[in-house]
């Protein structure tokens, strides 16, 4: 091989060296973000039934009374 063919090979051979770091690296990036990725989804899920429950609470204890007024005439 000539020094060229060489400087390729070593030049290649480097080249998927990297790909195989950088695969990896991807690789265990990737477990920790689907993690997060699901507790995530839990905690919203979360706050929304928290959220569903207080404005139910709030509805059902809602203490100001019933106005209904016709023709100028109110009653609870």
């Amino acid at each position: 091989m000539t020094g060229e063919g060489l400087a390729l090979g070593a030049v290649l051979a480097r080249l998927e060296e990297r790909e195989r770091e950088i695969t990896a690296r991807a690789e265990t990036t990737r477990e920790p973000i689907t993690q997060l990725t699901t507790q995530l989804g839990e905690l919203v899920r979360a706050a929304e039934e928290v959220q569903v429950t207080r404005k139910t609470l709030l509805a059902l204890s809602d203490p100001r009374p019933t106005i209904r007024c016709v023709r100028d005439r109110c009653a609870r």
